[in-house]
């Protein structure tokens, strides 16, 4: 054989064979998908590298994914970050006045049809009517029972109770009585309800001095001449002292009283708590969420666009401090690693193995390639040594 054609075939065939390893070598990380056995004993190299070690690479992707990739530390930067806020800022206020121009309007029930048809959004609405029930009436006794409201006094729940403040609420409280009992008086009612009485005292008055009143004094001039004199009265001194006193002891009792007691008082009823839920049960909830459903967004957004634009900003970047506040506990919560291992364990391994060549599909070809050509020197080599010692 001549020596350029045996040195040609030796570079040839080793570049072939080492090439072909190399690609065989690949190609066993993903193949066979499946454990095969002959004659009761399995067949070695199956099934390939990682079907076979799976479990283990979702365990270590979830760890390298939580620890390096997706980190507290790193979440919180970005929620941080002047550049993302903004971002944020800017995209929820630009879909907002998509919003508000939109045609037709926008309503809570369009949004809730592009994810529901309407069969599932009516069961949807009662699901949420009935579970705000349940949480409203839960709550009211929790609040009842457990945190011990029943029990409480009415000037330690009402913020801001003290002697002084009940001094303060009872002179607002009685000039409001004495304004209002005056422009009651002044009112066509007020002079009918005085005329009636005034009426009703000279007809009980009886024998002679009451046939001459009733003979000589005209109920109208009676009326002009009491109104003046029953306003004159409301507002003296001693009428005012009176009622201010009266409404200060009526507030400083009740500040004794529990809170069922209040309730009892104001209600009628016997059982306060009985009393509560039933006002739970009137709030109509369903026929609120109807009410609600048809609510004209774009239309609110129109008439209150300074006050948006104002609070779009300022919500945002306290929802985003709240949410930088609560990463680890978010983080914890999710279970980063374990989702990860779970979503990898899913993943059908031919999927797999298109994620991983679509990374590293260029750099396996050269390692081909690669294994051809050190496989080529190898075989120049190697022809070129048996021609010397030839």
């Amino acid at each position: 054989m001549q020596p350029w054609l045996f040195v040609t075939v030796s570079i040839v065939i080793a570049a072939f064979v080492a090439g072909a390893t190399n690609h065989l070598a690949i190609q066993m990380l993903f193949h066979p998908r499946r454990e095969y056995r002959f004659m009761g004993r399995k067949v070695p190299f199956t099934p390939g590298l990682i079907p076979k070690r799976k479990a283990d690479i979702a365990v270590s992707l979830g760890e390298v994914v939580s620890s390096y990739l997706v980190t507290t530390d790193g979440i919180r930067e970005l929620l941080a970050g002047e550049h993302f806020r903004a971002s944020a800022s800017a995209k929820l206020i630009r879909k907002l006045e998509e919003a508000a121009v939109r045609e037709p309007a926008l309503t809570p029930r369009e949004l809730a049809l592009r994810l529901w048809d309407e069969p599932q959004w009516e069961e949807k609405k009662q699901a949420l009517a009935v579970m705000l029930n349940r949480v409203i009436e839960r709550g009211v006794e929790y609040v009842w029972l457990e945190r011990g409201y029943a029990g409480r006094q009415l000037a330690g729940i009402v913020p801001g109770w003290s002697d002084a403040a009940v001094g303060e609420w009872s002179v607002r409280v009685e000039e409001m009585m004495i304004t209002a009992l005056k422009n009651e008086i002044r009112s066509p009612a007020g002079m009918r309800m005085i005329r009636s009485l005034s009426s009703g005292m000279l007809d009980k008055a009886g024998g002679f001095l009451g046939a001459l009143a009733g003979m000589f004094m005209d109920e109208d001039k009676l009326v002009q001449r009491l109104v003046p004199v029953l306003i004159e009265q409301l507002d003296s001194k001693t009428v005012r002292e009176a009622v201010r006193g009266m409404i200060s002891r009526q507030l400083t009792e009740a500040g004794t009283w529990t809170l069922a007691e209040a309730i009892q008082r104001l209600s009628g009823e016997e059982d306060a708590l009985d009393w509560l839920k039933r006002q739970v049960a009137s709030l109509q909830i369903r026929e609120r969420l109807d009410g609600l459903e048809l609510f004209n967004i774009s239309e609110w957004l129109v008439k209150h666009d300074a006050v948006w634009r104002t609070s779009v900003e300022r919500s945002l970047h306290w929802g985003l401090q709240l949410l930088e506040r609560n990463v680890p506990l978010i983080m914890e919560s999710i279970g980063l690693p374990e989702l990860v291992k779970k979503q990898v364990e899913q993943f059908p391994v031919e999927r797999l193995e298109q994620v991983i060549l679509s990374v590293t599909g260029k750099e396996f070809r050269a390692i081909t390639w690669l294994g051809a050509v050190i496989g080529g020197m190898i075989g120049l080599m190697q022809s070129l040594l048996v021609l010397w010692l030839q």
